[in-house]
């Protein structure tokens, strides 16, 4: 072993002697949440498939279809040789959905941040986050060569102190997601919007969580306020089931990042199949409302199976964090509930903060009622006997 693997190696042992190491699972993909994990059938609460639309057969097939005409990649960026038809279609339905002039599609939505933060956000400029932003966004705040002034988590009042301090900079960024990932809370888009307009800054809100499942039609978090509101991003791998990211705004600042936004101008654009797919879900959407009637439905029953178990906690969204605090007992009942034949990862440092390690619970509109039964019971036994009953 030469000296720089040792040092690697020490510091994955560091990891596994704090609970803190990772490692890929190799799930085999059965009928809707569940799955088999080596050799056994477990059933998924960790998903971010909202509507069970990955596997929707209209979806399915405006994906083979496109596969057979275009063939499996794009093989370019847009702005070489990858750009089609199918992308532009795809971005004009995200712009009607988000109600904004235009929109620009990315080939994750993780790249669709980095492009329009470090896009439109330059040196001389200040960014303004929430704590609790997705990674993507902090690298992207990072990445962009910006100050950057972090809040406490929706506490806008902090938030407002340090617009108020950020005059000199020439451009200020403000930045948030619209649903939080780690805890399903809602950020405050009329607060926002507010600080928005009377600092003069640039308001870019990341909707990945709520695209497809918040809004009358699935338009999002961000209904209403997309007047307010200068970049509405998001991603097309959550409630639309595929993969991809997008960036919608005016049609100034899309085709500004598309001259300056160094994910879409470097990257292979997205394939066409996995646009065809998308644009499809976007219909369905819009056409199935009981799909969004049957997640929030499955919403209730994981709230009343948490309030049963023991395990207080409430949420207004498909996530559900139950905190656990940490890491090792958070491992441990992640451990227990496998063995009883249910997935959920426990969620841990750097992900969420040291001392708010918890399972990530999601819910989407394909779990049964004897799911819920299921987990529930396990809920309950974990809770007597690790919480209730130390050993």
């Amino acid at each position: 072993m030469n000296p720089s693997d040792t040092f690697f190696q020490e510091r994955l042992e560091h990891l596994r002697e704090n609970d803190l190491y990772r490692k890929i699972r190799s799930l085999e993909m059965l009928e809707g949440n569940l799955r088999r994990l080596d050799g056994k059938e477990v059933l998924l609460f960790c998903g971010n498939d909202y509507l069970g639309l990955s596997r929707h057969p209209r979806v399915v097939r405006a994906f083979q279809v496109a596969a057979g005409e275009y063939g499996v990649g794009s093989g370019a960026a847009r702005l070489v040789a990858g750009g089609i038809s199918v992308h532009e279609a795809l971005e004009k339905k995200i712009a009607a959905v988000k109600r904004k002039e235009k929109a620009l599609l990315f080939s994750a939505g993780y790249l669709a941040n980095l492009g329009a933060i470090a896009g439109l956000a330059t040196h001389d400029d200040v960014v303004i986050m929430d704590k609790l932003c997705h990674a993507s966004l902090i690298d992207a705040a990072r990445l962009s060569g910006a100050q950057v002034r972090i809040f406490p988590h929706k506490n806008y009042e902090r938030c407002e102190e340090i617009l108020k301090l950020s005059g000199a900079f020439k451009k200020r960024v403000l930045v948030t997601d619209s649903v939080f990932s780690m805890d399903g809370d809602l950020a405050d888009l009329k607060e926002l919007t507010r600080l928005k307009q009377t600092y003069d800054a640039l308001l870019i809100v990341d909707d990945a969580h709520a695209t497809g499942v918040l809004g009358k039609e699935g338009q999002g978090a961000c209904e209403n306020w997309e007047d307010k509101i200068d970049v509405i991003t998001g991603t097309l791998s959550k409630a639309i089931g595929g993969l991809g990211g997008f960036m919608a705004a005016s049609e100034i600042l899309v085709d500004y990042a598309v001259n300056h936004a160094r994910p879409f101008i470097f990257a292979t654009s997205l394939p066409p199949a996995l646009c065809a797919a998308a644009l499809e879900a976007l219909y369905i959407i819009e056409s199935e409302p009981e799909l969004r009637d049957r997640l929030w439905k499955n919403v209730g029953r994981m709230q009343q199976c948490l309030d049963k178990s023991g395990f207080e906690m409430t949420s207004g969204f498909p996530i559900f964090p139950v905190i656990l605090g940490e890491e090792k007992i958070a491992l441990e009942t992640s451990k227990t509930l496998m063995e009883g034949g249910i997935l959920v990862p426990a969620i841990r440092y750097p992900t969420v903060a040291k001392g708010k390690a918890r399972l990530r619970v999601t819910v989407n509109s394909l779990h049964r009622e004897e799911d819920f039964s299921k987990f529930g019971r396990l809920l309950a036994s974990i809770k007597k006997r690790v919480f209730l009953d130390p050993v």
